[in-house]
């Protein structure tokens, strides 16, 4: 900042050099016009030259302008106070929210680092949901088989068709009844015999008031052919004897005993809804 001051020491400085030059030009011009001096030691001494002159004006020139004075660069520094405003913080910027891409393309980078993670979570998960299912699932067909135990009849239309009440081996058993001439009595065990096993072993759901049609009609879907063709013989040889009279050869009571084990003490087949 340059004060009054300083503006007029640099005007007077720059009048200075002015008259100087001029009083250098002016001496100059008249050593030129000036006869020559004579030459000798005396006047070459007491003479100083044009150049030497000049010289000193300059080495003046530059002292004056290297005068912070004269020249005006002197700074002068004041102090001022500042305002309340000036000494007030900047409020802050507002932060601007980042634009969706940016928070989507960081939730995708995190599904990629983290895929293994989720991929052996969501599998431990699928493997408990499946044990917890199929422990449910096997206690509910336990709670169905006890359920259906506590259903199934004892007792169809007074013969009883309880499996300890019958021999190991029905066929055999009947074929000795027959031998002995307790025909009714083997037809009776060999009917027996067969409801015991429709209900218990084939899952047949006779009823205790069910009569022998109703029996063959539900063991339709139950039985394989073979099966059903030996369980119709055997119903229809018991209402033969006990309901007509009827006298039946030896030849049909060995065949009916011997094809008992054989027919109704083998695996249960597949129902006809199961195999469609």
């Amino acid at each position: 900042m340059r004060s009054p001051r300083a503006e007029f020491l640099r005007a007077w400085a720059r009048a200075a050099v002015r008259v100087a030059l001029a009083y250098g030009a002016a001496g100059a011009a008249s050593a030129a016009d000036a006869p020559p001096a004579p030459v000798g030691p005396a006047s070459s001494a007491s003479a100083p030259s044009p150049v030497d002159r000049a010289a000193r004006i300059d080495a003046v020139v530059r002292q004056l302008r290297a005068d912070p004075l004269i020249s005006g660069q002197h700074k002068e520094h004041e102090l001022q106070w500042k305002k309340d405003e000036q000494a007030q913080p900047k409020p802050k910027q507002k932060v601007k929210p980042e634009p969706e891409s940016t928070w989507f393309r960081s939730f995708v980078d995190f599904v990629n680092d983290t895929s293994r993670f989720l991929f052996w979570g969501i599998a431990l998960v699928l493997v408990a949901l499946l044990l917890v299912s199929g422990r449910h699932l096997i206690q509910l067909q336990g709670l169905r088989r006890r359920a259906a135990l506590r259903t199934v009849v004892s007792h169809v239309r007074d013969l009883d068709v309880r499996p300890e009440s019958l021999p190991d081996d029905v066929g055999a058993a009947a074929w000795v009844l027959w031998q002995a001439g307790q025909v009714q009595s083997a037809l009776s065990l060999l009917y027996r015999g067969a409801l015991s096993r429709l209900i218990h072993r084939h899952h047949v759901p006779i009823t205790s008031s069910a009569t022998e049609g109703e029996c063959l009609d539900l063991a339709r879907d139950r039985l394989e052919a073979g099966a059903l063709r030996y369980l119709t013989q055997v119903v229809r040889a018991w209402q033969a004897s006990i309901y007509g009279g009827r006298v039946l050869s030896g030849a049909m009571g060995e065949a009916l005993c011997s094809g008992f084990a054989a027919r109704l003490d083998a695996a249960p087949a597949a129902t006809a809804e199961g195999r469609s």
